[in-house]
């Protein structure tokens, strides 16, 4: 079996964040576009900024992304059934045999471009790896923490 490989492209908000939830509090965040894909120091495991547990990084991706992912998965699995199918029903019919074979192509599910919208969130900047994130921030009510190496802001 072959493997197949979907990129897709999810365009941040204005500051060129995109958005993340986690997968244990499903709190939402905002994480650099920039360093999150970075080649040069990859992301392995990200930290929640609100509760703070950790996880693999592909874990975060909001349900928006997720469905956008399954969405490109099934129309790629259409185009497989119809392209199989289609072949089928071209070699049944070209023979002038009993059987005829009538097929009807799937129809594709629609997939909307993934954009994120500015919104309130506090921009903040971790003193240990210099990297940035936004998240909903009450002052005296909430912990953060650097969703890249998991230290209290």
């Amino acid at each position: 079996m072959s493997q197949v490989t979907f990129s897709f492209t999810i365009q941040g908000d204005s500051e060129g964040f995109v958005t993340l939830e986690c997968p244990f509090c499903e709190s939402e965040f905002k994480v650099s576009a920039d360093e999150f894909q970075s080649e040069e120091i990859p992301v392995q495991d990200l930290f929640c900024p609100y509760c703070g547990l950790t996880t693999d990084k592909d874990e975060f991706y909001s349900k928006e992304t997720v469905e956008h992912i399954n969405a490109l998965a099934t129309n790629y699995m259409y185009e497989e059934i119809n392209k199989t199918f289609g072949e089928i029903a071209k070699v049944f019919n070209r023979n002038k045999s009993i059987v005829k074979m009538d097929f009807k192509p799937l129809k594709k599910v629609n997939v909307q471009e993934l954009k994120d919208k500015d919104t309130v969130e506090e921009i903040f900047v971790c003193t240990s790896c210099d990297k940035r994130e936004k998240v909903l921030f009450l002052a005296g009510a909430s912990k953060v923490y650097c969703a890249y190496c998991g230290v209290d802001l």
